[in-house]
């Protein structure tokens, strides 16, 4: 595909990134020649400085033959400026970042965004907020994500020398409603087999029914903290946003927002009168000392700085907080983070990956989740007719070696699959896979002529 990104900034820059290790022919667009020399030396696409919403410039690089434009700049009018623009001469699909909710709320005055020419919007900040929200409801989740309206649930945990995971292997764990699709160890995703023995400081990722992970609570005997408060360090867009949702939840602890800007926080009392404020630095030790923070909090950092937010978790963590979330906007910095005793990491470049490649990807690929190592996925796969994955049960098959398959919907029903399982058309299937083998897996989910299939000897079983 031809692709134009619009915006050379850190969400332009891994969207365009995430697009050419695809091999799809990207342009990126952005006024600043400085960004785009850094997008330049480091990925294999085209660069053009100038204005993305000028319509002569898209002409001049050829907009009646692209297939997607992405517009993720700082500027939301720019954006969709462009899409407008863009659609007008014929592309077939339009992204716009946009983040102001006047744009997006409903309102008589406000046409719908597909009438302003956008296909789809993408609002890193909300969605690294939703992302905060559902790891606040699941305390001992490095990661949570959703899948089915809600059914199914991957939740990443990280295996701790206490816990009775430790040191057993995957078959040994006997997890009959439950697969563990992906392991992260030494910052390198690793696909698992029943063979696989978790060691401490392993990351897992476990997919299931939502709801039914009492089999593993048990085999982990965590003992839980009840949880007293969220204290939020910051008021950024991620943390209006998240306010925004926990405020909307009918029972919900006692929430306290800790930060410099007094003018910002007086705005926000006022939106928000359920929650506490308090205008100080929650960087200094002091501060949070003076908030007496304990096991029974669940500390947010979100204070727009990467630094800002490992010194403020560091100090929760001195001060006995086990729930720490963190914003992070370079994968590179996530080892760091889990080191300083951080519990789960947001990267909003991540999140908005997961929306972008799910646009450029075949009609079968349903939705992705990027793991935070940016080497692994997970991908809600439709099984075409007469694909390979259909062709006999999954023991027999001769899979892609890099994945796994971690669910299957077949008629409403949820299956964690094992040797005997069948796919059938139309079912919904859930697969782990590093990057790599990602064009052959989707192939082997999509309609052919022929299905091969044969014995794979290294098929293995978690059961």
């Amino acid at each position: 595909m031809k692709i134009i990104v619009i915006g050379a900034g850190k969400v332009g820059f891994n969207v365009a990134r995430s697009l050419s290790e695809e091999q799809h022919d990207v342009i990126v667009i952005d006024k600043d020649a400085e960004a785009l020399s850094t997008v330049t030396d480091r990925l294999d696409v085209l660069t053009v400085v100038g204005n993305g919403a000028s319509a002569k410039l898209l002409e001049e690089i050829g907009i009646r033959t692209v297939d997607i434009l992405i517009a993720v700049t700082e500027n939301d009018e720019l954006n969709m400026i462009a899409c407008m623009i863009a659609k007008r001469c014929g592309v077939p699909k339009t992204v716009a970042r946009v983040r102001n909710a006047d744009y997006t709320s409903p309102h008589p005055l406000l046409l719908s965004y597909g009438e302003y020419g956008i296909d789809m919007i993408i609002n890193p900040e909300h969605l690294a907020a939703q992302e905060i929200f559902r790891l606040i409801e699941v305390p001992m989740a490095t990661d949570m994500e959703y899948f089915l309206a809600g059914k199914l649930s991957l939740i990443g945990i990280k295996v701790e020398e206490r816990l009775d995971i430790a040191g057993k292997t995957i078959s040994e764990l006997n997890l009959s409603k439950l697969t563990i699709v992906a392991l992260i160890r030494n910052g390198e995703a690793i696909i698992p087999n029943g063979n696989t023995r978790l060691l401490p400081k392993d990351k897992i990722f476990v997919l299931g029914r939502t709801g039914g992970f009492q089999n593993l609570n048990g085999l982990m005997k965590k003992k839980l903290s009840s949880l007293r408060r969220i204290v939020i360090a910051g008021s950024n867009l991620i943390a209006q946003y998240l306010l925004h949702l926990l405020h909307d939840k009918k029972h919900v602890p006692e929430i306290r927002v800790i930060d410099s800007d007094a003018k910002l926080l007086r705005s926000l009392a006022q939106t928000y009168p359920k929650c506490d404020f308090m205008n100080a630095d929650p960087t200094k030790m002091e501060v949070l000392e003076e908030e007496k923070l304990g096991p029974e909090d669940i500390f947010i950092s979100l204070l727009g700085s990467e630094n800002a937010n490992l010194v403020a978790c560091l100090l929760a963590h001195k001060l006995g907080v086990q729930e720490i979330i963190c914003e992070i906007g370079r994968e590179d910095y996530i080892p760091l983070a889990e080191m300083i005793g951080i519990t789960a990491t947001v990267t909003p470049r991540l999140l908005t990956a997961n929306t972008v490649l799910k646009l450029v990807r075949g009609a079968n690929v349903v939705s992705i989740n990027v793991l935070d190592t940016g080497d692994a996925e997970v991908i809600e796969l439709i099984a075409g007719k007469n694909s390979p994955a259909t062709a006999a049960p999954l023991k027999d098959l001769v899979m892609p070696k890099a994945m796994v398959i971690g669910a299957a919907v077949h008629r409403d029903e949820l299956i964690v699959p094992r040797g005997n399982t069948i796919i059938q058309p139309g079912d919904h299937v859930f697969v782990f896979a590093l990057r790599q083998a990602i064009p052959a897996v989707e192939r082997y989910f999509s309609s052919s002529d022929t299905a091969d299939a044969g014995v794979d000897t290294d098929a293995e079983a978690q059961s």
